[in-house]
């Protein structure tokens, strides 16, 4: 069958994606191959074409268990004949599965590694016909990839014996050392190297630094503030982290949100999942158990809560934002409390020589107990269980004090490889260069690291270029913030560097021992009124800002930024806060409990008053060092109050421009469609201006937060915005009557496609990328009735 003939009859695309075609091509020459490509980049289509066109069954080794339903329900709707077995089924349904298996019933056949640990299984194999041998997520095979699976080496062991007609291995994230030790360990190293281009162009890459646990969830409630109605994930490090930071999403945040973590019971995790890929819940706070196999196109954006322990992990989940090709973002939390946090799993999440012991005693009986069984009995986690089981599976019968030391040195050698990759995550979290060039260098992708949107640090060299208007410091506190960057910066030029605690040590002028050999610096003591909180306060604040940021691994420095570096030598005023010494007694405790009301040195008010005084939104911007956009946030803010009237605003133009536009929309419930229906030059912040005024005279106090604008024709921009809103309804509709999430019957980018297409016929939607000849049959009367009832109307 024509390769093209066969990706339109079972995925119905016009085309393959860049680096499918010629992988595919190889594969079905029967040549062994190693594909590395991004995150969405559609490996998965790979095996799935090709065992659909060669003779016999494709075995594909899969990680995790939770996911591989998905997976197979998938290639069953596409008439696909694929299957599991795994540990999720009953024993009978097992062994149905399996007679299937060796009857030739199933094209694909999803396992577990851990399967080939029974010896029926591998009995059962023998008699199957391969057509080939799949390991996707090969990293795992892999010590130096980022998540080893013992249980991987059994698939190498095996191969031999199987004797495929090929072997493909697939994997997201792979570096060049992890590529050269995936095909040696298969034993295959003459199998081709696939490299596809690692840039995803539609991401948008940022760090925001959050020194304590309470300055991230401040960053979360920014965050989704600006982002909380689109599709995303936010990872966080610990399954109490995941339920916490889901809980304060819904409680405070006030959207809809669960956790999601390895804890949960097999039906509660099934259940978020297919509540989040149905598209009925729009975050999800997860540990890094969410993750394999997640292809829900239109996830807008993926917020690291932790920083992972790894690039590769790393990159792995941020790059299930943006599957659809549509601008997303991937936002990482900084926090050298994170770094703590990985050392005590690289600590932890290997065995002891005793564990060992303990361990291989367990298996020597007929009936081992299970991964799961062995870390209850032990009270250890899973992944050391799995690990010790995976390093004793080359001990023989015995296990003397040899073998034990032999076992201890491959443990000691893998800790090290954890924090060197720990170190990497680090070094690209604290870069001031391009994070996408970053990525690009770290995967040995020599190809262009252009994005038309790129990365917060090129936005940062960008506006430093950029001449701005400073006012120079005078106020007290605005000096103490000087005074903190001069100190950093002097240490800084003497080759040492401190943390938070020492440096607010250093300018409170303790006489602590580890602080004595700092009294020579000339701001030692300068800050010797204030409490140490007040002080590590004022230095957080300044972290935050993005003035300094926190440089090296197990024991973090304070470093200048570029923009803190320019501030200090231009003397110029920044926004922070800080208690005088009045407002406390003698011993530095507050004298009265003081609420802070909406009044002068509150940073809203500060605003209101300089917008009272005449100056414009861009001239409070200047006079504060803030962009514009924060004022205009202040703005929308004081208007929802009644406290600002929005003619201190806009002008009376702009004004009547957005009421027409939320008069012909209908509604002021969502920024998006009322922008597509106005001039380029009114933005964003403007509008959210005018609807909170809007809505104050209409008596409708909820808050709007912007929400991502579909692409509409430049022609009838208003045709365009209904269009894309009445399909998106008719697809979700259509999607609960077929019981298949949204982006199954339609992914955004057909549905734009669609849009700017206007179809009259059938045919006409053929030329759209993702309606193929089935889509049309089942799907296009209807779509192009929903076009004609917009037409007449």
């Amino acid at each position: 069958m024509d390769l093209h003939a066969a990706l339109e009859q079972y995925f119905h695309y016009p085309q393959f994606r860049p680096g499918q075609e010629i992988a595919l091509r190889h594969v079905l020459q029967q040549q062994d191959a190693l594909v590395v490509m991004p995150t969405g980049a559609g490996k998965s289509l790979i095996y799935q074409l090709s065992a659909l066109l060669m003779d016999g069954t494709a075995i594909v080794f899969s990680p995790l268990i939770a996911l591989m339903k998905d997976q197979v329900d998938g290639m069953n709707k596409r008439g696909i004949p694929a299957t599991f077995i795994n540990s999720s089924l009953s024993p009978d349904e097992q062994s149905q599965r399996q007679r299937g298996m060796v009857q030739g019933k199933y094209k694909l056949v999803l396992i577990a590694p851990e399967r080939l640990r029974s010896p029926n299984f591998r009995a059962a194999l023998a008699s199957v016909q391969i057509s080939m041998l799949v390991l996707d997520e090969a990293h795992c095979l892999s010590q130096w990839g980022h998540d080893f699976r013992p249980d991987y080496m059994n698939i190498a062991a095996l191969r031999p014996q199987l004797q495929p007609k090929v072997t493909l291995a697939l994997t997201a994230t792979a570096t060049p050392r992890t590529q050269v030790s995936i095909v040696d360990q298969l034993g295959m190293p003459e199998a081709q190297r696939f490299i596809n281009g690692f840039n995803r162009s539609n991401l948008y890459f940022e760090v925001l630094p959050a020194a304590s646990n309470t300055d991230k969830l401040k960053r979360v409630r920014e965050y989704m503030r600006e982002h909380g109605n689109e599709g995303g994930i936010i990872y966080a490090g610990t399954r109490a982290n995941a339920e916490e930071v889901a809980a304060f999403v819904r409680d405070t945040c006030g959207l809809k949100a669960q956790h999601y973590h390895g804890a949960m019971e097999a039906n509660a995790r099934a259940q978020v999942q297919d509540l989040f890929m149905a598209g009925d819940l729009p975050i999800v706070v997860a540990t890094n158990a969410f993750g394999m196999g997640i292809d829900r196109p239109d996830v807008r954006f993926v917020l690291h809560h932790t920083m992972p322990g790894s690039l590769e992990a790393y990159y792995q989940e941020a790059g299930r934002a943006g599957r659809d090709g549509l601008p997303a973002r991937a936002t990482l939390l900084q926090s050298a409390q994170d770094i703590v946090l990985h050392e005590h799993f690289i600590k932890n999440d290997a065995p002891t020589a005793d564990e060992l012991r303990r361990i291989h005693g367990m298996l020597q009986v007929d009936m081992p107990p299970t991964d799961s069984e062995i870390a209850q009995r032990l009270k250890v986690s899973d992944t050391k269980a799995r690990v010790a089981i995976g390093l004793l599976s080359s001990a023989q019968g015995k296990l003397d004090d040899a073998a034990v030391s032999q076992i201890i040195q491959q443990v000691d050698q893998r800790r090290e490889h954890k924090r060197s990759l720990l170190r990497t995550m680090i070094q690209y979290a604290q870069t001031d260069e391009c994070r996408r060039a970053k990525i690009l260098e770290y995967f040995g992708d020599a190809g262009d690291a252009a994005a038309a949107v790129c990365c917060d640090n090129c936005d940062e060299i960008a506006s430093l270029k950029q001449p701005t208007e400073m006012r120079p410091a005078e106020t007290r506190t605005e000096r103490a913030a000087l005074i903190v960057m001069d100190t950093i910066a002097l240490m800084a030029q003497r080759n040492s560097g401190v943390g938070k605690g020492k440096l607010a040590l250093i300018l409170k002028g303790s006489q602590s021992e580890d602080v004595k050999y700092f009294t020579q610096n000339r701001n030692f003591g300068k800050f010797h009124e204030l409490p140490v909180k007040e002080i590590e306060s004022l230095i957080s604040q300044l972290l935050n800002a993005g003035y300094l940021k926190q440089a090296g691994d197990e024991r973090p420095v304070l470093q200048l930024t570029q923009r803190g570096d320019m501030i200090l030598k231009a003397r110029a005023a920044v926004n922070v806060k800080l208690r005088a010494p009045s407002e406390r007694d003698a011993n530095g405790a507050e004298t009265t409990p003081v609420k802070r009301p909406r009044t002068e040195g509150n940073t809203i008010e500060v605003t209101r008053r300089l917008l009272d005084e005449g100056k414009t939104v861009e001239q409070v911007a200047a006079e504060r060092q803030l962009t514009p956009g924060t004022i205009y946030t202040h703005c929308s803010s004081l208007i929802a109050d009644g406290v600002l009237q929005i003619d201190r605003v806009l002008d009376s133009a702009r004004q009547m421009a957005i009421r027409a536009a939320i008069n012909t929309i209908g509604s002021a419930n969502a920024l998006a469609p009322i922008k597509a229906i106005l001039p380029d030059y009114i933005s964003y912040n403007e509008i959210r201006c005018m609807t909170e005024a809007w809505k104050r005279e209409h008596g409708q106090g909820a808050t709007i937060t912007t929400i991502s604008s579909p692409p509409v024709s430049p022609d009838d921009p208003i045709a365009s915005a209904t269009t894309f809103e009445r399909l998106r309804k008719w697809r979700l509709e259509r999607a609960k009557t077929d019981s298949v999430p949204p982006y199954v019957v339609f992914s955004d980018e057909a549905l734009h496609g669609i849009v700017n297409a206007q179809p009259s016929k059938l045919e006409d939607l053929l030329s759209v990328r993702g309606v193929g000849q089935v889509k049309m049959e089942r799907y296009g009367s209807e779509v192009l009735k929903v076009l004609k009832v917009l037409q007449d109307a």
